[in-house]
């Protein structure tokens, strides 16, 4: 019986670590303004990844939205000082991760961005 429970409870555990790394998972369009993430990856064309690349944006670099463009507009970002704007077609293909300090549930059970 303890031996179940405590199966059962280990399951529980790593079921909660697998959504909270779900959760913390999204693309640069869906993250919250001044919510630092880490850049995974990102499906843009080469030209413009090479552009961003020379403005320092690029995958395991830190990076948060500063704000949003109304009615469709662009994204403000910021990665390390730079700031710039980001058109939201391409921010929906750039993948990040929440950082730790954003999401208290990370470091809580011990899931490493």
């Amino acid at each position: 019986m303890a031996l179940e429970l405590t199966l059962l409870s280990m399951r529980q555990m790593i079921n909660v670590r697998k959504t909270i790394l779900i959760a913390a998972i999204m693309t640069l369009y869906d993250l919250p303004s001044n919510t630092p993430a880490k850049i995974i990856s990102s499906q843009l064309s080469a030209e413009l990844t090479q552009r961003l690349a020379a403005l320092g944006l690029h995958a395991d670099r830190e990076i948060e939205v500063i704000r949003r463009g109304c009615l469709g507009g662009p994204l403000q970002l910021r990665c390390a000082s730079t700031e710039f704007m980001l058109r939201r077609d391409a921010a929906r293909q750039i993948v990040v991760a929440l950082l730790p300090e954003a999401n208290p549930l990370l470091a809580e059970h011990g899931v490493l961005v």
